[in-house]
């Protein structure tokens, strides 16, 4: 199982990192979209979990969009401060999983990769 965390903020990257490692999980981080973006096309991740604002308050969109031509298949959540409801149609309608909000807990984490390895 491969995990794709998105965010610039290290801190948060680094705790949900070790926690998904602890896991058994193999884990590829980035901090920007074109760290992400060759993530993608480098590694073909099963889950990202993506920030929306790194780079711009869109970028997570574009992540997703290109995570997407890609292989349709990834499993993409992209992750907000601010839930706006344009953002989510926005987000679902590019073919994100689900919109979460922050702060996220390596719980809630921990049940979406579940629910995956269950399908």
């Amino acid at each position: 199982m491969k995990i794709l965390l998105v965010d610039d903020e290290p801190d948060i990257l680094e705790f949900q990192k070790s926690y998904l490692l602890r896991r058994k999980h193999e884990v590829i981080t980035a901090f920007n979209t074109i760290d992400a973006i060759d993530a993608i096309r480098n590694n073909l991740p099963d889950i990202v979990f993506c920030d929306v604002r790194i780079d711009s308050d869109r970028a997570g969109l574009e992540i997703l969009k290109h995570a997407k031509e890609i292989d349709s298949k990834i499993e993409f959540y992209l992750v907000t401060g601010l839930l706006e409801k344009e953002l989510q149609v926005l987000g679902l309608g590019l073919g994100a999983k689900e919109v979460l909000t922050k702060p996220i807990s390596n719980e809630a984490l921990e049940k979406r990769i579940m629910e995956f390895i269950k399908k």
